[in-house]
């Protein structure tokens, strides 16, 4: 299996930290890398309910050995193409638009439970990615997660993160992608 870069988005780690399974998110996504970049990393480390989000992220990065880079600025290509995303489709947050522009010209994977936005962007722009729903199913066809525990994640995020999942069971959920690389 040849290992990926995995570009991790807010909304994958916000999930993962509501249900108090962040330190998991690595271990089902090894082999693979993965980055965080510093929008996400911004993003992600605050929460309106939970005021320790940035100490809590920054131990998860030093424990679990992550990775958060700078945003490529100095990269022409990525900068105008971040800018050109801002101005096409304002909706998209800034981690978002970063970690598109990043993977449109360094070809790493996308890991975002925001479909609705991204999924359109990444199949134009030939771009790899997964959402929640495909970790949570790589979870399970690892055997680290059952579909008790997915359940109890889906449900946990839907209350906590008022997250919009395409299903509330995961035995409902069929991957519209081979996950079998992962």
């Amino acid at each position: 299996m040849q290992k990926k870069v995995i570009l991790v988005d807010s909304d994958v780690i916000s999930h993962f930290m509501a249900a108090n399974k962040i330190d998991d998110l690595p271990r089902i996504l090894a082999p693979h890398h993965l980055l965080i970049v510093d929008q996400v990393y911004r993003e992600s480390s605050y929460h309106p309910f939970f005021e320790d989000r940035k100490e809590e992220l920054d131990n998860w990065i030093k424990r679990c050995r992550i990775m958060r880079i700078p945003f490529p600025g100095s990269n022409q290509n990525i900068r105008v193409e971040y800018y050109k995303i801002k101005k096409e489709n304002p909706r998209f947050g800034a981690g978002e638009r970063a970690c598109m522009a990043i993977a449109k010209y360094g070809k790493q994977v996308i890991a975002s439970s925001n479909f609705r936005d991204v999924a359109a962007y990444c199949d134009a722009n030939d771009i790899e990615y997964i959402g929640l729903m495909d970790i949570l199913e790589i979870a399970i066809r690892k055997k680290i997660y059952t579909i008790e525990i997915c359940n109890q994640f889906i449900h946990d995020i839907t209350i906590i993160n008022d997250a919009k999942l395409p299903v509330y069971d995961i035995t409902k959920y069929t991957p519209d992608r081979n996950l079998n690389e992962y």
